[in-house]
């Protein structure tokens, strides 16, 4: 590996999702890097191996949530306060019919808030080229795993692919 450049490390190209999950659990026992796995097909066993994790748009999407249900309620009451119109001898600012704005501008607030925090999480409007450890055939017919390693562990994690049946081994410089 050395000579080649800077390793950002190393990608495996399986033919067999078994040999695939062999590998995956090699390379966890060995405490290298997963960085990315690659399949042509959606496969559970993969998905519970790599374990995503929790996401966080979920908090973005609450505070987008809570900033449209204050907005709401900030936007009626303040509507009401500068144009002081009674009617009837009601109330100026009655809570029970403003609920109904800030309830709006929740929903509003909180989808806006949830696609942003997609686009920027998935890092979509910026990913122009496919990553760097990606091959075509990871679409069709192949499986890949993608570990993160610098030189002096590159042979390491070559050789663990190799022994757990990649049917090639290439380096992926960053």
């Amino acid at each position: 590996m050395s000579g080649r450049g800077s390793c950002a490390g190393v990608v495996g190209v399986f033919a067999h999702v078994d040999a695939l999950m062999d590998a995956l659990q090699k390379a966890r026992g060995a405490g290298l890097t997963i960085r990315d796995v690659y399949s042509p097909v959606p496969n559970p066993e993969i998905l519970e191996f790599v374990s995503p994790g929790r996401s966080p748009v979920r908090f973005v999407t609450l505070g987008g949530a809570i900033t449209g249900c204050v907005s709401g309620l900030a936007l009626a009451i303040l509507s009401s306060l500068t144009y002081n119109l009674i009617v009837s001898g009601k109330p100026v600012t009655a809570i029970v019919p403003f609920l109904v704005v800030a309830f709006e501008l929740t929903i509003l607030f909180g989808a806006l808030s949830t696609l942003a925090a997609l686009l920027f999480f998935s890092k979509l409007p910026f990913r122009r080229f496919p990553a760097a450890a990606y091959r075509p055939e990871f679409s069709d017919d192949r499986f890949g795993l993608f570990i993160a390693c610098d030189d002096a562990t590159g042979e390491r994690a070559s050789a663990l692919l190799a022994e757990a049946g990649a049917e090639r081994v290439d380096p992926v410089t960053g």
